[in-house]
């Protein structure tokens, strides 16, 4: 019998790393962990304030911990939304990689303006050209994943089975 698939969901904000997250989980019937919530509810403040009251860094750093931390977890397998920022780190990708399959959720910076704009929560979310260059500085990383998936037009349910059909034929083989 295979190990239960763990599997990252990496990429930019707003390309879909939650939605598609619950989702898969819920296909291959494992856990499903939003790393943004974890950070959230181990410092008792939203992402947005752990930036604003302490820094990028320092929720940097609080991220790389609550990954690390979910080690005991991932033996009865579990579908990881890190933040969009988590695969930047090289500790915390070779982790991930090491730990399952990482998989980079693709969208077109017009796609992710689009749903990024309507919920004022992102905290490195500024103007387009200051998106654009975050954007493309992240984007190397994001293309180390296992796999990649176009996610610009596809909703969260679409991404999410031809995910579980990728890592289920890569179970099979």
């Amino acid at each position: 019998m295979s190990r239960p698939p763990v599997i990252f969901l990496v990429g930019f904000m707003g390309c879909g790393k939650s939605s598609v997250g619950l989702a898969l989980a819920t296909l291959l019937g494992v856990d499903f962990v939003d790393l943004d919530e974890l950070v959230s509810r181990d410092s008792g403040r939203s992402v947005s304030a752990i930036f604003e009251e302490e820094g990028e860094a320092a929720f940097r750093a609080r991220e790389r911990s609550s990954l690390l931390a979910l080690e005991p977890r991932l033996s009865a397998g579990a579908v990881v939304a890190t933040g969009g920022g988590a695969y930047i780190d090289e500790r915390s990708r070779a982790w991930m990689s090491a730990q399952g399959q990482t998989v980079w959720l693709d969208a077109t910076l017009d796609a992710i303006e689009r749903r990024i704009a309507r919920d004022g929560t992102r905290p490195l979310y500024g103007d387009r050209a200051a998106l654009e260059a975050l954007y493309d500085r992240r984007r190397p990383a994001y293309a180390t994943a296992g796999l990649r998936v176009e996610t610009s037009t596809r909703p969260p349910e679409e991404v999410a089975r031809l995910i579980a059909l990728a890592v289920r034929a890569e179970d099979r083989a």
